[in-house]
């Protein structure tokens, strides 16, 4: 019971981490606002909640992980980095 308590912890201790320390810079392109950011899981992957400042009822979603430092939708380009 001692063993499974302490992976709980850790595994509680690094999600922490992750989501305070190493958060992702998301900069969104002129007319998008970003809804959310999302931590999938332990890892380094994250979904990225935005909509078009036009449109703001309509809410779309997409996955960066830590290899990501830029994402493009047609002409538009979300910058990204990583602490």
């Amino acid at each position: 019971m001692g063993l499974f308590k302490n992976i709980f912890g850790a595994a509680v201790g690094l999600k922490t981490y992750q989501n305070v320390y190493n958060r992702p810079t998301v900069i969104p392109p002129p007319g998008y606002v970003i809804k959310g950011m999302q931590q999938m899981g332990i890892g380094s992957t994250w979904k990225i909640s935005y909509s078009k400042t036009s449109n703001q009822n309509i809410t779309n979603h997409f996955k960066i992980n830590s290899s990501t430092s830029g994402y493009t939708m047609g002409a538009d380009r979300w910058s990204i980095s990583w602490p």
